[in-house]
């Protein structure tokens, strides 16, 4: 009770979030299914934005537009849409008198239209602009290894240049980053570039108890500028603007984040020698941290060197697919590691996590967030072409196989098939649910 006493403000502030992205990945899904089978000439007996009982909406052309109560997202509802539902000759409205190829065609676009999601916002966001830190795209050059872990153990040190993990060359920060989080519990050959010298070290990399992904040992040496001095406090006293950046504090460079927090933490009270760059100058500057608790602070967010990166329309065109494809291509890496045992049901998602995921999304502005749902929508797309009863793959591997053994398989066998199918995914969820759960209150 407590627990949710004190995380009431972000439980309400995150609704929103959730339920935007809900509605547009689950909502151009069944606007896909819709589409295609009015273009063929199926009813459409229900079109519902939100779940539950109706609220308002109209008919027109045999078909209940409506607005129901539980706003997470929406359905479509043909007519004779399962064998079950037919008695006798299909009428020409039900979705069971099409071919199987126009059957397809119905089952298939709501991934389609997932897909086309992804791709459109994706779109959007490289014109717009999308901030984001300079250091995930340079190469990843360590600039901080966490005290007592593995890469302490293996010998890695700040300043090296991470050529390669597991065979597979890293050419950026984010390619490294990848490379170790799908890849928990395991030990890799990891070369590095120190000055003129490559050596090998062997990396062991540890899982994350709390999500199953591997832990990132070391930090990027990023550089650290000042964002947001608050008045009144030392750093806004001594002049800081936001922009400046840090380049030393007491003679020791400062390359990350985390060295600048711990470096003034640890001075309440005791005068640091700043040297500060800005517009190309540098300026040297005396800052005493005041006294917080047991901690020292002078009254800024760190922030690394930030860039926003706008593409002109033929250039998001072609993005939007490469982003699109990389995106898809880690969902496939994630889901085969999960298949061959290198990761664990922890590293995924649910309801939970999603709500959690929008909210934070939504927090970072409005590229990010649009970002979250391009990403959410392709991967839904991507996993309801699984071919696993009741999703839109299951049907389709149905019809795949009739069209081979050229005659429909019988009602029981696809109710037997379907029901297996249901508990499956049903056992999944709750499983997936009950990890997003114990995310939430780690041991």
């Amino acid at each position: 009770m407590s627990f949710i006493l004190e995380h009431l403000s972000w439980i309400w502030q995150f609704a929103a979030p959730f339920v935007v992205v809900l509605g547009v990945v689950v909502l151009f899904h069944e606007f896909g299914h819709y589409l295609v089978a009015k273009g063929l000439g199926v009813t459409v007996e229900v079109f519902s934005v939100g779940f539950g009982p109706r609220i308002f909406g109209w008919r027109r052309g045999g078909t209940d537009y409506r607005v129901s109560w539980v706003p997470l997202g929406g359905y479509v509802k043909l007519k004779g849409e399962t064998p079950e539902e037919v008695t006798g000759t299909p009428d020409p409205g039900d979705l069971m008198s099409r071919s199987r190829f126009q059957r397809f065609l119905v089952f298939v676009m709501g991934a389609v239209f997932n897909l086309i999601t992804a791709y459109v916002l994706t779109v959007v966001i490289l014109m717009i602009g999308i901030p984001e830190p300079i250091y995930p795209s340079q190469p990843p050059i360590v600039g901080e290894i966490l005290p007592e872990s593995p890469a302490s153990a293996s010998g890695i040190q700040p300043m090296d240049r991470i050529v390669s993990i597991g065979g597979q060359p890293v050419h950026t920060w984010r390619e490294m980053e990848w490379a170790i989080l799908l890849s928990p519990g395991q030990t890799k050959e990891v070369v590095v570039e120190r000055g003129a010298e490559r050596l090998t070290r062997q990396l062991q990399i540890e899982p994350d108890k709390r999500n199953g992904v591997g832990i990132i040992p070391f930090g990027p040496a990023t550089g650290v500028l000042i964002s947001d001095p608050q008045p009144g406090r030392p750093a806004a006293k001594a002049g800081l603007r936001t922009g400046d950046r840090i380049v030393s504090i007491d003679g020791v460079e400062m390359t990350t984040i985390n060295k600048v927090v711990k470096t003034i933490q640890a001075s309440p009270g005791k005068s640091l020698h700043f040297v500060i760059e800005r517009d190309g100058k540098r300026t040297d500057m005396d800052i005493t941290p005041v006294r917080d608790g047991e901690k020292g602070v002078i009254g800024f967010n760190p922030r690394p060197p930030m860039i926003i990166r706008k593409y002109a329309v033929v250039d998001a065109i072609g993005g939007s697919f490469r982003r699109n494809f990389e995106n898809a291509s880690l969902v496939f890496l994630t889901l085969k590691k999960l298949f061959i045992g290198e990761m664990s049901l922890r590293s995924f998602s649910g309801p939970i996590g999603l709500y959690l995921a929008s909210g934070v999304s939504a927090q970072e502005g409005l590229s990010h967030f649009l970002d979250f749902i391009a990403f959410v929508s392709l991967q839904l797309g991507i996993i309801n072409l699984f071919p696993i009863p009741p999703l839109d793959g299951g049907h389709i591997m149905t019809l795949m196989i009739e069209g081979v053994i050229r005659r429909d398989l019988s009602v029981r066998v696809k109710d037997r098939v379907m029901q297996a199918g249901l508990v499956l995914l049903l056992l999944f969820m709750a499983t997936v649910i009950f990890l997003d759960i114990s995310k939430l209150f780690p041991r």
